[in-house]
């Protein structure tokens, strides 16, 4: 099944840096002034295969699950309130110990409990993705999501793909009306209950 995406950059990253070994991709956001509950935005991703789903519900890391089954992808933990002016969340890959069999790596940014809060993208601002030679703390690529996405609660923003031996970046920017339930099944993860 062919997955509809709006691609707008492909950075190789191989070619940019050709010694990176370990990438970070790491997310920030704002929260906009808002009344309700605590709005607790997460970044997950999703290992995938050349079939391009999950080869076990181990290679969905998210907040629940920090480590892909392979243990080459990490999560650096859950940040709950996006304060300060960094980066909020992270993912550590080291893609010199990633399985040959991984294709591609999908990240998604989501509202955690967002139907239950009625919480949505529109009460968060200056969000971006960007990733990082871990070693170097060299900023290879940034994507910052500037389009206003209503009210969606997950959006996959951007993948990595193994093309031959090198790495790329893809923007995305897809929202998916089903939440992070909707991206873990589309991938074949077998994940009873996500907020």
């Amino acid at each position: 099944m062919e997955e509809h995406k709006n691609t707008i950059e492909d950075i190789n990253l191989s070619e940019k840096d050709r010694t990176v070994k370990i990438l970070r991709v790491a997310a920030g956001w704002d929260l906009k002034e808002y009344d309700g509950e605590n709005i607790d935005v997460d970044l997950s991703c999703f290992v995938l295969d050349k079939t391009g789903q999950t080869r076990e519900d181990g290679d969905f890391v998210f907040y629940n699950n920090l480590k892909s089954a392979d243990l080459s992808v990490r999560h650096l933990g859950d940040n709950r309130d996006g304060m300060g002016e960094k980066d909020d969340e992270a993912i550590i890959i080291d893609i010199a110990a990633l399985s040959y069999d991984i294709y591609k790596i999908v990240f998604v940014v989501s509202i955690y409990l967002a139907d239950e809060r009625d919480q949505n993208f529109t009460h968060v601002e200056n969000s971006f993705v960007r990733i990082v030679n871990e070693e170097t703390d060299e900023e290879l690529a940034r994507d910052d999501m500037t389009e206003l996405f209503e009210d969606a609660t997950a959006v996959k923003f951007c993948e990595i793909e193994r093309i031959g031996s090198e790495w790329h970046f893809h923007q995305i920017h897809e929202p998916l009306p089903g939440g992070l339930k909707q991206a873990a099944e589309s991938y074949g993860c077998l994940i009873a209950s996500i907020g």
